[in-house]
């Protein structure tokens, strides 16, 4: 399968015409980019303080990932900051070592789905309170939010800290063709072509839990919508529903807080 990195993260509404874009520009938005979503997993509770870690595909250099500075809180995390890794887990880019389980959970992923251009890994509340639940499975026919994932979800059960590159690649088998991954007792990642996709795909997943959880809280039973709906919702999710500017409206609003996000 061909790489599809330079186009996931060259969409007209982030960064103007593609073919006009030079590759400096391109890494510059990246970074801008994936440093804003840790700003914005803050701002919706997501977070887990200097734990966790997300990442992007640098473009152009295969094999070259963006990484969550390791001890650094979401809050704090600039476009200068993020870590740049070499297909073998060097870092050649920043200062500091990724989070320990980053390298391990990101980097099989990549060479399994070179589709994908940014993968993000959290602990958020509601996803994993039903993660712990024994047996549950996500109902994707709960509304709109889970109808994101109808068939497009997977499971790992959970086997520890995650330090090795096999846990991470057993995890990318388990994927599979998916977009998003849940971590029993554990988490979720959400994977995507571009970044702002994923940011909103994790936003959804955490939605559609948290709907979930209240529905089985007050003791009642979800209402499922028919399959043809859900699978309508999940047909449009790949491409963020066909929106382009979540991403630079979340941004304009952390530009709004004086947020140091790119620097």
């Amino acid at each position: 399968m061909q790489s599809t990195t330079a186009t996931a993260n060259a969409t007209p509404a982030a960064i103007g015409d593609p073919a006009r874009t030079t590759a400096p520009d391109l890494l510059r938005q990246t970074r801008v980019d994936l440093a804003a979503v840790h700003r914005i997993t803050v701002l919706e509770g997501l977070h887990e303080g200097t734990w966790n870690h997300f990442s992007a595909t640098v473009p152009g250099r295969p094999g070259y990932l963006l990484l969550s500075p390791g001890q650094t809180h979401f809050s704090r995390v600039t476009a200068s900051s993020l870590l740049m890794t070499d297909p073998h887990g060097n870092v050649v880019e920043g200062s500091g070592i990724p989070n320990k389980s980053a390298w391990a959970i990101h980097a099989p992923l990549y060479r399994a789905r070179p589709d994908l251009a940014c993968a993000l890994h959290v602990h958020s509340p509601h996803v994993t309170a039903l993660a712990s639940t024994d047996g549950w499975r996500l109902d994707t026919r709960g509304g709109q939010h889970a109808g994101v994932f109808h068939g497009n979800v997977a499971y790992f059960d959970y086997e520890g800290i995650v330090t090795e590159d096999e846990e991470g690649e057993r995890m990318a088998e388990a994927l599979g063709d998916n977009s998003t991954l849940i971590m029993a007792n554990h988490g979720a990642m959400v994977a995507a072509a571009s970044i702002e996709v994923a940011m909103l795909h994790l936003i959804s997943l955490e939605r559609a839990c948290m709907t979930e959880w209240m529905v089985r809280a007050a003791g009642g039973r979800m209402r499922r919508v028919p399959v043809e709906v859900a699978e309508a919702v999940a047909a449009m999710a790949p491409d963020g529903f066909g929106e382009r500017g979540y991403l630079d409206g979340m941004k304009a609003l952390l530009d709004h807080e004086g947020q140091d996000y790119a620097d």
